[in-house]
């Protein structure tokens, strides 16, 4: 089920960020796939997979790899942050230093904040503002199962209804 074509920035491009995109792709949205190093990135973009972590799974044609920021986020609205806990915090930085209109934006990321053991919520409202709608994805899952197509589940928790719902619309699939 596609719920329109609202761009997305995807944060992060190991396996999990990379199943995501894929995902939110399918269902026809396009996904700006950002990752830090822009040498891999520009691999990502010319062989259109990420072999190091979802080898035999190309890549939708609505992504677009890229290892500039700036080109990503200017791209749109909705970020998906999917990078690992010690790089949350300057993640979300890097978006508010942006001050994109209009921001929602989630996280997959898994854990606490390394060092002060606040959970990521604690830390998006600190960082963003607690106008900004956010959001988290967090599983039972794993990235083959869901580029597979395999039966698998997330959970979309948020204090921003409207948006928790839109989000549920991306990553739904039958």
């Amino acid at each position: 089920m596609s719920t329109g074509s609202s761009p997305i920035a995807v944060l992060g491009a190991g396996s999990w960020g990379s199943a995501l995109a894929i995902l939110l792709a399918r269902n026809g949205h396009p996904v700006w796939l950002w990752g830090r190093d822009p040498a891999r990135m520009l691999t990502l973009a010319q062989d259109r997979t990420n072999s190091c972590y979802l080898p035999n799974t190309p890549f939708p044609d609505e992504i677009i790899p890229t290892g500039d920021l700036d080109a990503a986020l200017a791209a749109t609205s909705e970020v998906l942050v999917v990078v690992p806990s010690h790089v949350f915090r300057v993640t979300l930085e890097s978006c508010a230093a942006r001050r994109i209109p209009g921001l929602r934006l989630a996280w997959a990321t898994k854990g606490l904040e390394p060092g002060t053991q606040r959970p990521f919520h604690e830390v998006a409202e600190e960082v963003l503002g607690p106008e900004t709608p956010t959001a988290v994805i967090s599983g039972p899952s794993f990235a083959k199962e869901v580029v597979a197509g395999l039966p698998t589940a997330v959970t979309v928790a948020s204090r921003f209804p409207d948006y928790a719902r839109w989000l549920v619309g991306c990553f739904w699939w039958f």
